[in-house]
């Protein structure tokens, strides 16, 4: 692969200051064949106005979306005006620390031909300059292709930023997704048979705010809960044979306090969105006590025991 183009694709919304500092990180870069697609969903020209000094140093297509598309609506839609051979979706409060990112993602595509899509370390840093690296589970990183769903118990590649795809990838985030849309997306790729890899370096920066989608969605119980359960939907029953996504479910089930499909109603569910094992789960829980569930060595033996019920019913 000789100099493939890269698409450096950012869905933007108000806060220029993120777009310019990403600019900024990919004037940086020693990789210079790249275009930069910005999507905007600001009601104003602020990020238009911001990315003038860059107009002329940068291959940059700038869309402004009226009305918003809104997240993850716009990230596809900046995905698909991208014209590389690869293409990345940068989130305007990330940014490049690796001067040669760019380069070293595309070696390990010229290494690895098969490879779909290649990754780097899930690495984000907060406001104070708190560095975190958010790859619990290690072990799931070799072990991902055959077990997309455990993405559900730790989201080891992290969030779009991280990951750089071939164009020939052409799967695009479910927009009915806010909380799980990466999970989602990750795993839909990797059943779908897309090669990985893995780069352990910290190249991209993620930026934690308190402005971030996530931040919002951590105080709404609601999306949590019913992206999960629309998830589950998605999740063939063949996945509930995994006692770790059994669990998974279980404990969610708990936390949330869910004693009825009512409760999930609430959440903005529908009836048809609750599948047959979550119910089996619900009528178990339901008559136990919240203090029971809350004792880990009990709740997990009520889970083993709800969970063997299961499949042999299931059977």
């Amino acid at each position: 692969m000789a100099q493939p183009l890269i698409s450096i694709c950012i869905p933007a919304y108000k806060k220029p200051q993120y777009v310019v500092r990403c600019l900024e990180s990919i004037m940086q870069q020693s990789y210079k064949h790249v275009e930069v697609i910005i999507s905007d969903d600001s009601p104003d020209e602020d990020i238009k106005l911001a990315i003038e000094p860059f107009i002329n140093k940068l291959k940059i297509r700038y869309v402004p979306n009226e009305p918003a598309l809104k997240s993850p609506k716009n990230w596809n839609a900046a995905l698909d005006k991208s014209t590389g051979e690869l293409m990345l979706l940068l989130h305007q409060d990330d940014w490049f620390h690796h001067p040669e990112a760019l380069l070293l993602f595309v070696a390990e595509f010229e290494k690895n031909p098969k490879v779909d899509f290649v990754f780097c370390q899930n690495t984000a840093v907060d406001e104070k300059g708190k560095k975190y690296i958010l790859q619990a589970r290690p072990q799931l990183l070799t072990q991902l292709s055959q077990k997309p769903n455990h993405l559900l118990l730790a989201q080891v590649i992290g969030p779009p930023s991280n990951t750089m795809l071939r164009r020939t990838v052409r799967t695009r985030y479910d927009e009915n997704f806010i909380w799980l849309v990466d999970v989602d997306y990750y795993s839909r790729i990797l059943k779908e048979g897309y090669h990985y890899s893995y780069l352990p370096m910290h190249l991209i920066t993620i930026g934690l705010h308190e402005d971030q989608t996530t931040v919002f969605c951590r105080t709404n119980d609601s999306i949590i809960l019913k992206e999960n359960i629309l998830f589950a939907n998605k999740l063939e029953m063949e996945a509930f044979q995994d006692i770790l996504i059994y669990d998974y479910y279980w404990r969610l089930l708990r936390n949330y306090k869910v004693k009825s499909p009512e409760d999930l109603l609430k959440a903005g569910l529908s009836k048809g969105d609750i599948p047959t094992v979550i119910r089996h789960m619900i009528n178990s829980q339901k008559n136990l006590s919240d203090s029971l569930l809350k004792k880990g060595i009990l709740s997990k033996g009520f889970m083993a025991i709800n969970y063997l019920s299961w499949r042999r019913n299931s059977k």
